[in-house]
């Protein structure tokens, strides 16, 4: 699959706030901005109200979000192709993150 880039422009505030919230998700920012769009493509509008739980807290989220989280760390650290669509070993992926 061939990756583009999309672009936009925001305040230095809101973008410092949007790398934190991503870190304590666990998360870079542009996994979280990837999770975001693919889910919205997928729903058709916004569908899903994503906060920052304690990291260690994944089933904070319901089970359709838990999924797009461990995909999106998993393409991320190399785990998964880009157009991979499971995630093989889930218990396997978050203990070599030392979770």
């Amino acid at each position: 699959m061939t990756k583009v880039s999309i672009s936009f422009t925001t305040d230095q505030a809101t973008k410092t706030q949007l790398d934190r919230i991503a870190k304590e998700l666990g998360l870079s920012t542009s996994s979280l901005l990837n999770i975001l769009v693919k889910q919205t493509v997928a729903a058709n509008g916004i569908p899903f109200d994503v906060k920052a739980p304690n990291p260690r807290q994944l089933n904070h989220f319901d089970e359709e979000t838990q999924t797009a989280i461990i995909k999106e760390l998993a393409i991320e650290k190399g785990l998964l192709p880009d157009d991979s669509t499971v995630v093989a070993d889930v218990e396997q992926y978050f203990e070599g993150m030392g979770y």
